[in-house]
Formats: structure tokens, sequence, C-alpha cells
């Protein structure tokens, strides 16, 4: 798969610079919340979260509304449906506890007739992105906010959150980003197959990679990235340290994948990096998945 990162809203900004600096320097943005949340039986704690200040204090619909807003005023369309083949626009856009649309079908028609003048394109929304079957001339418009406590007490019932003091969880956060799929795309995205251990060998993986985690943070997810990288090791190698997107900017709900894309587009086109061949992109949720992300030969 080729593809071009056209913009980002997250905590640390709008550019792959800021972003890049601030993971790999591993700022943190995030702050405990007001509300307590469960965490087990006898403890009720603040969740840690990365909001973005000027969404702060709306829900979440208001939230991925202006963020799409803003994503929408970021790239132009019109030129760009001039410059590059665009066959449809798939819309990655979080569902509600009842599983409606935070944003509706037609409010998507809406905005996208004041932004295109001519005859609006065919799109769709889903809640996932299929990697392995992203066909060509797609535009990929992905967005969600997590922060709110309706969102973070619901998700918490089935996965490890960070609260304040407590072991490695998931911190959530708010944002979104486009990506165009195209022929002609600067970077060049290879997906492996099987068990993590078995990815790691058909990729030659080695412990001088970077490597970029953009997964659901856990104890048992530590424990299984140790089990799983052991072989990489030499007596006398330093141990992997992973650049972490979710401990910076918060995972990104259903634009949690998408956004490790932007992530390794900061890392391969910041000028510090020049030598940098290529990044390894981790996922772990639903599966583990490794991905080889490099620039294109006709960048």
């Amino acid at each position: 798969m080729k593809f071009d990162v056209l913009c980002h809203i997250n905590a640390t900004g709008c550019t792959p610079s800021s972003l890049y600096t601030a993971v790999a320097n591993q700022m943190l943005f995030s702050k405990p919340s007001k509300a307590l949340i469960r965490c087990d039986i006898s403890l009720d704690a603040p969740y840690i979260m990365v909001e973005i200040e000027e969404l702060a204090q709306l829900d979440r619909q208001t939230k991925c509304l202006l963020l799409l807003s803003q994503l929408l005023e970021n790239i132009d369309i019109t030129t760009l449906r001039k410059t590059s083949r665009i066959s449809q626009i798939v819309f990655v856009l979080p569902q509600d506890e009842l599983n409606n649309p935070v944003i509706s079908d037609d409010t998507l028609s809406e905005l996208l007739a004041e932004v295109i003048s001519q005859q609006v394109p065919d799109f769709i929304q889903t809640t996932t992105l299929d990697l392995k079957s992203i066909a060509p001339d797609t535009l990929i418009i992905a967005l969600d906010s997590c922060v709110s406590y309706q969102y973070v007490s619901h998700q918490a019932k089935n996965n490890v959150v960070q609260v304040l003091n407590g072991p490695p969880g998931i911190i959530n956060g708010e944002g979104g980003c486009v990506l165009l799929t195209h022929l002609q795309g600067t970077l060049s995205a290879h997906l492996y197959n099987g068990e993590l251990n078995e990815q790691l060998n058909q990729a030659e993986a080695c412990v001088n990679d970077t490597y970029l985690f953009a997964g659901k943070e856990s104890l048992a997810w530590q424990k299984k990235w140790f089990a799983n990288t052991q072989a990489l090791y030499s007596p006398e190698d330093e141990l992997i340290e992973l650049a972490n997107l979710n401990n910076t900017i918060g995972h990104q709900g259903v634009a949690n994948d998408p956004a490790g894309f932007v992530l390794a587009n900061s890392y391969l086109n910041n000028p510090l990096n020049e030598g940098l061949q290529h990044v390894f992109l981790l996922f772990n949720s639903p599966n583990e998945q490794l991905i080889k992300i490099s620039r294109s030969e006709n960048s």
C-alpha cells in the first residue's frame, strides 16, 4: 500500500515536526480527569487523558464535528480531485453507546457539499479500517474523541485504563487525520501475517530498528512484547525502546490506526532522520500487526 498523509490534528498540533518531537522526546500532554472511575472492587481513581485544550468542555459529537470541519478545511478536496484520482472517500468515525453514528451520513453529505463545488463523490462511513484491503485512490478521513467519562467508564469494563498512580493502561485522547492511498504515494506500507514472532521473523527485524507503538498499553502487552522479541537480542544489546504514540497524544479510538501512519510519516520525513530507511509500526488491537513503512521508490 502506498499513501500520503495530508493533514492531522491532535494534542501536539497540526505539523509533522511537532508530532515527531513530542513522541521522540516522550513529552506528556496528559492530565487526570476530574471524574473517578472504578479501577477494582475497592478503588476509584481519576483516569489519565490527553485533551485538545480548545475542545475542552464540549460533548463528543460537537468535538467530532469540529475536528471534521477543521480537517476538511485543511485539505483542498477540489484541487486534490484534479491532481489525484479519488475513487472513494472513507470516513472512519465513532458510534455512540447505541451503535448509532456520532455524525450522520446526511451531515457528512452537507459538510462535503460545503467544501466541494462539484458533485459530491461517493463515500462510506465505517468504524474500522481493514488495512489489508484498502483500494488505491481512497481518501481516508478518520477522527474520534475518547476522553469523556461515559466513554472511558464503558471501555474500562473490558480494558485496562490508565488511572492516576495505577499500572500501565490505555491513555485516551482525541484527534483526527486524512490519508490518501494512491500509486504515487511517497510512503509504502508492507503488512506481515501470522503471530507476532512470525511477523518479526518475516520482517527480519533487529534491535537497531525504529519501532513505533500505536496500540493499547497494558502490563500483559509489555510482557508479550518482551517475550516475542527476546530472540532478537544478543548479550550486549540494549533494550528496544518503543516510541509510544498513545502515551503522548492518547489513544485515538477508531482513528488510532490511521494516527499510527501519521506518526510513521513524521519520523520518515523529519530532516533529523535523513538516514532512516524504514520504521516498524506496531498495533496490538484487535490483533498484533507489524507494518514496515518506508519511503516509496518513486518519491
